[in-house]
């Protein structure tokens, strides 16, 4: 099971899971949309997916969303 992310990163990937564009969820967890692409890159490196669907796909899994 891949390390578990920091809040903000789960709090990204639910608003993302429920629909919200990056736009939307960078601004309802006050950060910027490069901080947030940021982060889902971090985690597609960490869990060596090739992109953010596959990662919310993964966190659904898991379930951490």
């Amino acid at each position: 099971m891949p390390d578990r992310p920091d809040e903000l990163t789960l709090r990204i990937l639910a608003l993302i899971a429920d629909g919200a564009t990056a736009a939307e969820a960078a601004a309802a967890c006050n950060v910027s949309e490069s901080t947030l692409n940021r982060r889902l890159q971090a985690l597609r490196r960490q869990w060596e997916l090739e992109n953010n669907m596959q990662v919310l796909v993964r966190a659904v899994r898991i379930g951490l969303v």
